[in-house]
């Protein structure tokens, strides 16, 4: 599972979230399940609009604090998990306790109709009795051990690039490419790592290191207080200390010196590869469904994952993809690979064409 909190804008306030988690108005999304914790009022939906007073009430009793007294918190599962009421209350107290809340007020609804069964949980940061205001320290550490600790406790799968070890990664990136099974640019930088680290290893200036990476289609960028690469074709920019330590303003400028810009024109055409849409299953880079997918309607308005989905009924090339693409993130994630038999999934060399 996924776990995260959500940024609000402060307008939204308590009535606002708690009517979008009760209403799940979003395109394509459904509410399934839906109860209230620590409320007064009740634990149904019929009870949610004396809830919200409740709630409203709660938080109007804190005079002290000028923060937003509201968490979203969305957790999401993995493709074709949905788990039985009794666990998805169980996972809600879980995050309560850990993130000090567990006495605090809780809307909650799980949502269906999306790529991921996922349930939205709102905390009224106000303590009902002590009306002290309670924000959780270190919440990402914090949701990541509580997330790894129910999928073993439940018997969940477990996603891949969540937990401590991976805290440098770009985790709006990682959660593309768990929904969408798509390499993300954060995942093609991860990549090429080892080279561009060579490439700062080798060079003796900035004109140098500016050329060097410019073969993989990127360029580094003063974006803020640090440094950012960016794709030089789409734009796509991604924090430069999260690829390596490395690439972090200090460490460039103790090598470099102040940073200066590029000052030749760069030629994309003779870059020697660059960042371009890709299954996370590189192999499956040249199987016919991929090839398919880019065809046609289907180009733009699908991911990898949605495509094969819906094309895996009605289509064996895309259930073989599907299963082959499954098996890949079960070896990402440590699991033993279920067998996948596949007819030949290299490309036939046209006439008059090389590899």
């Amino acid at each position: 599972m996924i776990a995260k909190k959500t940024a609000l804008k402060r307008s939204w306030g308590a009535k606002a979230l708690a009517k979008y988690i009760a209403g799940a108005k979003e395109k394509g999304e459904k509410l399934d399940q839906f109860w209230l914790s620590n409320c007064n009022a009740g634990d149904g939906i019929e009870d949610l609009d004396t809830a919200i007073a409740e709630i409203r009430a709660t938080q109007a009793l804190n005079q002290r604090s000028k923060a937003d007294p509201n968490y979203h918190l969305v957790v999401s599962f993995a493709e074709g998990e949905k788990p039985d009421i009794d666990v998805l209350k169980d996972i809600e107290q879980e995050f309560a306790k850990a993130l000090g809340l567990e006495d605090h007020q809780r809307v909650v609804g799980t949502h269906i109709n999306t790529e991921n069964f996922h349930m939205h949980i709102q905390f009224n940061l106000v303590h009902p009795e002590t009306f002290r205001m309670h924000t959780p320290y270190r919440d990402f550490q914090i949701l990541q051990e509580t997330a790894a600790e129910l999928e073993k406790k439940h018997g969940l799968q477990v996603v891949q690039g969540r937990g401590k070890d991976n805290e440098r990664d770009n985790q709006k990136a990682r959660d593309k490419e768990a929904n969408t099974w798509e390499q993300s640019f954060s995942g093609y930088l991860k990549e090429y790592q080892g080279e561009l680290l060579k490439i700062r290893d080798r060079a003796t200036s900035w004109e140098e290191f500016h050329e060097g990476i410019a073969d993989y289609g990127i360029e580094i960028r003063k974006r803020g207080a640090g440094f950012v690469f960016r794709d030089l074709e789409r734009g796509t920019m991604e924090k430069a200390s999260t690829v390596d330590r490395q690439f972090s303003k200090k460490q460039l400028e103790d090598k470099f010196g102040p940073y200066q810009k590029q000052e030749r024109l760069i030629d994309q055409k003779k870059a020697r590869t660059k960042y371009r849409r890709r299954p996370l299953d590189p192999r499956l880079e040249h199987h016919a469904a991929w090839k398919r997918m880019h065809q046609g309607q289907f180009r733009k308005n699908l991911s990898w994952r949605r495509f094969l989905e819906q094309q895996a009924g009605v289509d064996a090339e895309a259930r073989e993809a599907l299963e082959l693409q499954k098996s890949y993130l079960q070896i990402l994630s440590g699991k033993d690979p279920k067998k996948v038999r596949t007819r030949q999934i290299t490309p036939r060399k046209s006439k008059g064409m090389s590899r």
